[in-house]
């Protein structure tokens, strides 16, 4: 078997490697950083130029003089990222990230645009929060009226990406689900996307990520040193490539990522609902298929945010002895970029709950750490009520916090395994494009976490914390009206 060049596009930074029929990367993943840009508060986009240019130079780099080696290309890219392009290819906006808040305050008029929001979480599986790209549509059309006409292309970032590479606009169900206007069936929904002041046949092909591949541009095999006629696959968003090389989708199984955002998710057949507090987002995989849980819009931003205004070194979290559970009645929720259930993460900002003179800085870190698990909880309650989830596999650089991780497992009182590699989207990609789903990918994935590193709750600790995390969601639930005054909304 040749080799595979697997492409992960993430919200800092691109990524490629070249990896193997055993899932192993050979060599070593090349990097280029990207910067997010903004010129507005809360505004947080890639520069689509500057994204083409890394995204040419990271696969150069990986490549290297093997590319008569590759038998075809893998692509996995981040959710909730949308651009707008006109007839003749020019962008009329950046590539916006599920970072971006410019749209948080106009999500009310988003929802009196679409009339009811929980028939179109029933319709597209998605809960109406306001980091969908359909809200960030309906603010730009309400800011410039007449755009809609100026727009030939409405792209997620897999779309810009698939453009580059293929020159044909497509994406696959999963990261088209991120839009937040994708029927459940796999349909762009026509009602929805007017509504917001766009026309569905702007949209992209969607296409099934287990099984579809497409051409590359013969001037793209040229540059790269490829066969011509090497395809690439369309693959899945960021979090299910991680699932590939982490579980395979193997049942009783969550899967999670660990970064700048994360996640908890397992696969389903149907979707779960969660109308009340839409905490629950249905990810369409393909027709009949869902990754079901959600993501947490925070977890190493809080902890970075911690350390700048803290003025400390990360190894500082890494320490052991920071407090004790529960960190001495200090409460936090670091919705930092708010987060994804309707009843406060649309409204979200970080609040710190309990400081008292006694409170010290071990305590405030640990609750932040503590705050980030109990969100990681939040998710769990709500898709797993019957604590059928018997082990918890996690991905990411921020995994290699392992007090952080003990955190977490004793919050969730699951075991965590560990990957060993931080390039789990890179290998998942790879899985995918050449296993498709089915046991062959399962069993890829047995082998690539064969050994891995698992921490297991400490029962006195997850005692301790089945109590707090009662009176946690209590107060959580209770910021509802204090964040609403915030805005002026009362």
């Amino acid at each position: 078997m040749g080799l595979i060049l697997s492409i992960d596009v993430g919200t800092t930074n691109v990524k490629a490697a070249l990896v193997d029929e055993d899932g192993q990367i050979v060599g070593a993943a090349k990097s280029v950083s990207m910067k997010i840009e903004g010129d507005a508060p809360g505004k947080a986009e890639h520069d689509p130029a500057k994204l083409q240019a890394a995204l040419l130079e990271v696969c150069r780099m990986a490549i290297g003089s093997r590319g008569k080696e590759v038998e075809c290309l893998a692509l996995t890219s981040y959710m909730f990222g949308v651009m707008l392009v006109d007839k003749d290819d020019r962008p009329l906006t950046g590539i916006s990230t599920f970072l971006d808040t410019t749209a948080q305050s106009h999500y009310p008029k988003f929802l009196e645009a679409i009339g009811d929001a929980d028939r179109m979480y029933v319709k597209t599986g998605c809960p109406p929060i306001f980091q969908y790209p359909v809200n960030r549509l309906h603010h730009i059309a309400t800011k410039n009226p007449g755009i809609g006409k100026k727009v030939a292309h409405v792209l997620d970032s897999k779309a810009f990406i698939m453009r580059v590479l293929t020159g044909d606009y497509f994406t696959d169900y999963s990261t088209a689900n991120s839009m937040g206007c994708l029927d459940i069936d796999g349909t762009w929904d026509q009602e929805l996307i007017a509504a917001v002041g766009f026309d569905s046949a702007q949209f992209p092909r969607v296409v099934n990520g287990f099984s579809e591949k497409v051409r590359l541009k013969d001037s793209i095999c040229a540059e790269f040193g490829l066969k011509t006629g090497t395809m690439i696959s369309a693959g899945l968003y960021d979090g299910a490539a991680v699932a590939g090389a982490l579980t395979g989708f193997e049942a009783q199984v969550a899967v999670g990522n660990f970064g700048t955002s994360g996640m908890l998710r397992v696969p389903t057949r149907t979707p779960i609902q969660d109308l009340e507090g839409g905490a629950i987002q249905n990810c369409l995989l393909k027709p009949g298929t869902f990754f079901t849980g959600s993501g947490i819009n925070n977890c190493t931003i809080a902890s970075n945010l911690l350390l700048s205004i803290l003025g400390l070194e990360l190894d500082y979290l890494r320490n052991k002895g920071l407090s004790v559970p529960g960190s001495n009645g200090i409460m936090t929720f670091p919705y930092i970029t708010g987060e994804r259930d309707k009843i406060i993460g649309n409204i979200g900002t970080g609040v710190v709950f309990g400081l008292g003179i006694a409170s010290t800085r071990d305590d405030l870190a640990r609750s932040f750490l503590e705050g980030v698990a109990f969100s990681f909880l939040f998710v769990k309650q709500k898709l797993d009520p019957e604590n059928k989830i018997k082990e918890f596999r996690l991905g990411g650089g921020g995994s290699a916090n392992l007090p952080w991780m003990q955190i977490i497992a004793d919050v969730l009182d699951l075991p965590i395994r560990l990957s060993q590699n931080p390039e789990m989207g890179i290998i998942g990609a790879a899985c995918l494009a050449r296993y498709g789903e089915g046991q062959d990918l399962l069993a890829c994935s047995r082998r690539i976490m064969q050994g891995a590193n698992v921490v297991t709750p400490d029962a006195t600790h997850a005692k301790i914390y089945q109590e707090i995390a009662g009176r946690y969601f209590d107060v959580r639930s209770s910021l509802r009206e204090p964040l609403l005054a915030r805005q002026g909304r009362t």
